[in-house]
């Protein structure tokens, strides 16, 4: 009885739901393939382009903050002062991650197109 509980505390199981010894998983992660080695300087845009797709992003949260304060402005009458704020919060968030998004969007095709292009 003692030998079987021995054995379960040594016994993984692999992603197959296969039981495996524990030895046999570190004997196995031991090996490692050759990779090439990294070069940073393609792996992420220049210092240039991140600080314009951040102010890109703070524009469009600004230009949004002020369509969402005219379009309240244009329907509302009398003294709405919380209605237009939240309205211009609400703008303001969704124009700021559309043009995170598409920002983001554009520095990785970059980034991809500058690393297909410069290899020799």
């Amino acid at each position: 009885m003692f030998e079987s509980n021995d054995t379960l505390k040594t016994m993984r199981e692999d992603g197959n739901g296969k039981k495996v010894n524990s030895q046999e998983i570190v004997s196995a992660s031991n090996v490692s393939p050759a990779l090439p080695p990294a070069d940073n300087q393609l792996g992420s845009p220049s210092r240039p382009v991140r600080v314009f797709a951040f102010v890109s992003i703070l524009v469009g949260g600004l230009c949004g903050g002020l369509i969402g304060y005219a379009f309240t402005d244009l329907q509302c009458s009398g003294d709405c002062s919380n209605l237009l704020g939240l309205s211009a919060l609400i703008g303001a968030i969704i124009g700021a991650v559309g043009v995170g998004v598409v920002s983001i969007l554009v520095l990785r095709a970059m980034t991809e197109w500058r690393t297909k292009h410069k290899k020799p």
